[in-house]
């Protein structure tokens, strides 16, 4: 082999996993809170949810205006976005906090929010670039 194959071949192997993991963006709100189909965040700012979801780390990380950033484990299964904690270092069981449908990208369970006084009205996500 010459040297050129040879550092395109050592370039290649030590490509960390993490650059080429792919990462999904969702920004979650109320219904009613993004005006004429624009990203109008006037109202309702306090409900927005920010999710980064790494489907190769399996990790999520979420912001969410008033709280620190936090991460959760991630499991994706063929119809949602499970985010929540594992109950022990085994990662065998998922205690989902969160659960996003994948086809509507709807939240269909908040754990985090529910026990506080907000609208129950469900959070649709956007898919950021």
């Amino acid at each position: 082999m010459n040297k050129t194959k040879i550092f395109l071949l050592i370039s290649f192997l030590s490509i960390s996993p993490l650059a080429l993991a792919k990462v999904i963006n969702l920004t979650c709100f109320n219904e009613g809170q993004v005006h004429k189909e624009q990203k109008d965040w006037t109202v309702g700012k306090n409900r927005v949810i920010k999710f980064n979801l790494g489907e190769s780390s399996k990790l999520a990380k979420m912001s969410a205006k008033g709280y620190p950033l936090i991460e959760f484990d991630l499991q994706v299964t063929n119809s949602h976005f499970l985010i929540g904690q594992y109950k022990s270092h085994l990662k065998k069981e998922l205690i989902p906090i969160f659960s996003i449908n994948r086809s509507t990208l709807i939240v269909e369970k908040d754990s985090f929010f529910s026990k506080q006084n907000f609208p129950k009205e469900p959070r649709k996500c956007l898919m950021e670039e």
